[in-house]
C-alpha cells in the first residue's frame, strides 16, 4: 500500500480539476501529469501540479500568439501603405501642404496684377483689389483649415463632423 501513496483514480482527479478523464489521459501523454505507476490512477499533487503546468504554458502560447498577430497586423499594414503610395493614391502629409502652398502662391500672385489689367481708374482698382482680398482671405482661412486637418491626421468627414457637432 505505501509504494502506492499519493495515488487516485483518474476519474477522480478529473473531477478534483474539473476535466474530462481523457483530458488526464492526453496531458499524461503530452508530459505535463507524470505517468502513473499504476493503470488508472495517478498521483494527486503529480497531477495538480502537471495541469498548473499546462495552463500557464497555454497562456504564454495565448500571449506569444496576440504578439505574433499584432505584428503580423502592423506588417500588413505597412506593406498596404507602400503600395498605396507607389500606386500614387498615397502621398506624404508634407507633400500635400508643398503642393497647396505653392498653388496658394500662384493664385495670390496672379490675382495680384488683375486690378491693373482690368482699368486705370483708381477708385475701380481698389475696389476689385478689396474684392480681390477679400476672396484670398476666405482662400487663405479654407486652405489653413485643411493643412489643420492633415496635419492631425483626420479625415475630412471627420473634421466637418467635429466642426459641426463643436
Amino acid at each position: 500500500m505505501a509504494e502506492h501513496a499519493g495515488l487516485i483514480p483518474i476519474g477522480q482527479a478529473a473531477r478534483l480539476l474539473m476535466i474530462s478523464e481523457e483530458r488526464i489521459r492526453q496531458l499524461v501523454k503530452q508530459g505535463y501529469i507524470p505517468r502513473p505507476e499504476k493503470r488508472g490512477f495517478v498521483q494527486l499533487v503529480g497531477a495538480v501540479q502537471g495541469y498548473l503546468r499546462y495552463l500557464k504554458d497555454d497562456e504564454r502560447r495565448s500571449a506569444r500568439s496576440a504578439v505574433d498577430s499584432r505584428v503580423r497586423d502592423a506588417r500588413a499594414l505597412e506593406i498596404e501603405l507602400r503600395i498605396a503610395e507607389r500606386s500614387r493614391e498615397l502621398i506624404p502629409v508634407e507633400d500635400a501642404l508643398n503642393d497647396m502652398a505653392e498653388l496658394a502662391g500662384m493664385v495670390r500672385s496672379e490675382l495680384a496684377g488683375l486690378p491693373a489689367r482690368l482699368t486705370r481708374i483708381v477708385a475701380e482698382r481698389q475696389k476689385v483689389e478689396t474684392e480681390i482680398d477679400g476672396v484670398l482671405s476666405r482662400l487663405s482661412e479654407r486652405a489653413a483649415e485643411k493643412a489643420e486637418v492633415l496635419e492631425a491626421g483626420r479625415s475630412n468627414s471627420t473634421a466637418r463632423a467635429e466642426a459641426a457637432a463643436g
